[in-house]
């Protein structure tokens, strides 16, 4: 489903084969409707880290930064290409 509210972006496309030589321009929008935030569970962090201990509790940390950032980002870019 698309906003109306949304400026359309107009991309194109050019895909060419070697074999080929034609050009072939494909109009692209985006989807501007969000995606869900990830849902994490509640966690006591003490008890995670006593069941995990310091080194895993990092990379499950690292990791769980990681998901906020991509969302973040898919966030910021859609706001630029929908100019919300």
């Amino acid at each position: 489903m698309k906003p109306t509210n949304a400026r359309p972006l107009i991309a194109l496309l050019a895909l060419s084969v070697a074999s080929c030589t034609t050009v072939e321009y494909v109009s692209v929008t985006p989807e501007c409707t969000p995606p869900p935030s990830p849902a994490l569970p509640a966690i006591d962090r003490g008890s995670l880290w006593d069941s995990l201990r310091d080194e895993r509790y990092r990379e499950l940390e690292s990791y769980i930064n990681g998901v906020w950032a991509y969302s973040d980002e898919q966030a910021a870019m859609l706001e630029e290409l929908c100019d919300e």
